[in-house]
């Protein structure tokens, strides 16, 4: 590099044992420690919303298609015919009803869920399971039992011959004063208990469709469930050719309210901590204005060189932005440091009762270029800031 280059003499003026050489190595102090502090939390944002999206992968499928009409719906037969190739990884029909299931003693609101029967292996639901039993008695019909459910109705342990009501509104009209009458009565025994998440296990039981469909007499369904979708846009627009009024639901649109609130939370912090790496970088200002006093006459001679002030001032205007880059680099490896260690020995523990054992973390390279390029435009803006005040005086040569 030429070394009049204003690159080079930029890094020539940060050399030396001054009171403005130590400000300008504080003020670089500042930057790496903000710089690192936004990508530590920024990555434990990242961790966190990873965590989510993990322990709701088991509750919702990777597709979920409804009615945009709401309720249940049916699918045309060339929407049925097409199911298979677009979900070659599986897929099943399901009905919801809501129903009050009641044992002797205890009676529990639940959301009884129709699936076939063969497909139960299909969700990820079944994968947990903390009871299962045999049906002995062929005239009763299969349920499985959501852990809460399990808890609230007294049974944790099943032999298969427990019996359970469900009953729900059958939508006949006013018939007397035969109470009775007005709701639809099954009997159900169940054989399996699953725990996945509290959103689930507290207010569900899996019966068959096809059981479930000849209860409320209503063959239409409630949603299509799919695992393992590769390309879901893909899916989606395929699915709106076939029929407009079917939607595709991900995990993160049927927890559309928390996912808002996370990546609200997410922006704010993100903007105070911009705000506090721009206060660390104020002492970048200061640094460089310091710097261009000390070195007046360094700069008189330079002018009396031939060199242009605006050339001078691009001189320093560069060790400010030496500083906040070498700043940023420093800050960029004590963070990705902190976030290695945290995932790997797990420092800040999160106690017992939850479902990881320490916070989590995950590292985001190109929230990392993100973050290196604003401190490096904000070390810019502060740098050029301070060098507009440097002007170049030939009667400091006198002091050189």
């Amino acid at each position: 590099m030429n070394p009049s280059h204003p690159a080079k003499l930029g890094g020539r003026f940060l050399r030396g044992r001054t009171l403005s050489t130590y400000v300008t190595w504080a003020a670089a102090a500042g930057v790496a420690v903000g710089t690192a502090a936004m990508i530590v939390v920024l990555s434990a944002f990242n961790g966190l919303e990873a965590l989510v999206m993990e322990t709701y992968a088991s509750v919702h499928p990777d597709v979920t298609i409804t009615s945009t009409e709401g309720g249940r719906f049916a699918l045309s037969d060339r929407t049925a015919s097409a199911l298979p190739d677009l979900f070659p990884n599986g897929f099943y029909r399901m009905q919801e009803q809501k129903a009050l299931l009641r044992s002797e003693t205890r009676e529990v609101l639940v959301n009884v869920v129709g699936i076939p029967a063969d497909q139960w292996a299909q969700t990820p639901w079944m994968d947990s399971l903390t009871s299962a039993a045999d049906l002995p008695f062929a005239h009763l019909h299969a349920a499985a039992l959501g852990y809460g459910v399990g808890i609230q109705v007294g049974l944790l342990e099943l032999s298969g011959r427990e019996g359970l009501e469900l009953l729900w509104p059958n939508g006949q009209p006013d018939l007397g004063i035969d109470v009775a009458s007005h709701f639809a009565r099954q009997r159900i025994s169940p054989t399996r208990i699953f725990r996945v998440h509290p959103q689930v296990d507290q207010n569900t039981v899996v019966v068959d469709l096809a059981t479930l469909q000849a209860w409320t007499g209503d063959a239409r369904i409630s949603a299509v469930h799919a695992w393992n979708v590769d390309d879901v846009e893909t899916v989606q627009k395929r699915l709106s050719a076939l029929d407009p009024t079917l939607v595709i639901q991900r995990p993160e649109d049927r927890e559309a309210a928390l996912f808002r609130v996370m990546k609200s939370e997410g922006l704010i912090t993100t903007a105070i901590l911009a705000f506090i790496v721009l206060l660390a970088s104020l002492g970048l200002y200061s640094a460089t204005v310091l710097l261009g006093m000390e070195k007046s006459s360094q700069r008189a001679i330079l002018r009396a060189m031939g060199m242009s002030e605006r050339h001078v001032r691009l001189s320093f205007w560069w060790s400010g932005l030496w500083v906040s880059g070498l700043g940023a680099l420093i800050g960029w490896g004590i963070g990705g440091l902190l976030i290695a260690g945290q995932a790997h020995f797990g420092w800040v523990s999160l106690g017992t009762g939850y479902v990881v054992a320490s916070y989590p973390v995950a590292y985001s390279w190109v929230q990392g270029l993100w973050v290196f390029g604003f401190v490096l435009l904000v070390g810019g803006l502060l740098s050029a800031w301070a060098t507009q005040s440097l002007k170049t005086r030939m009667a400091d040569l006198r002091g050189s």
